[in-house]
């Protein structure tokens, strides 16, 4: 065999990856032609020490370019409020409100950049934090498996999974510490 046809060959695995790029790139022209998105969420995280998975409730928003808000309202009220780089959460039932640096958690901007840059249709943040696997396409179904690039970032949180229809996420499934937390969306008009 020739040495450009070895070369070919060991090409071959990637060349799927390759030809599904233009539908990631699509779906992302999607996402940043939204300048806000509101949606309901039904959340469960199963964590290996407890026999019941822990069941939340609550309303997500997105406003471009930075502005993503978490508002759990059952079983408490808790609020996670992401815009630029500061991070607040609030637990006003126990009058807790507290501020800080994504870049002090990084585990934290982890989740954060997975759910904003694909909200943002930011493909550049996208790669820059995961390792970024495409299926489907812009105007259907389409799932995204995003790997964190950070070995700190990995030990925490080992996968990252959305998938959606169109310009809409709809599941959000992450993987890390043994256990696994399951969000299903409702966009709102």
């Amino acid at each position: 065999m020739s040495r450009r046809g070895f070369v070919l060959l060991a090409l071959l695995p990637w060349l799927p990856a390759r030809a599904q790029q233009p539908g990631f790139e699509a779906l992302m022209r999607r996402f940043a032609a939204l300048p806000a998105s509101h949606a309901s969420f039904t959340e469960e995280k199963a964590i290996p020490e407890l026999d019941l998975p822990l069941p939340s409730t609550g309303l997500l928003a997105w406003q471009a370019p930075d502005r993503l808000e978490k508002r759990t309202t059952s079983p408490i009220e808790e609020v996670l409020r992401v815009e630029g780089n500061r991070l607040d959460y609030a637990r006003p039932d126990r009058g807790i409100h507290r501020e800080s640096s994504l870049e002090d958690q990084p585990e934290m901007r982890a989740l954060v950049e997975a759910i904003r840059g694909t909200l943002a249709g930011d493909a550049a943040a996208l790669r820059r934090h995961y390792e970024v696997g495409f299926e489907g396409a812009a105007e259907g179904a389409w799932r995204m498996d995003l790997v964190p690039l950070s070995l700190r970032v990995r030990a925490a949180v080992q996968r990252i999974r959305l998938a959606g229809r169109g310009a809409q996420v709809l599941e959000v499934d992450t993987e890390g510490n043994g256990g696994v937390t399951r969000m299903r969306i409702t966009p709102q008009p």
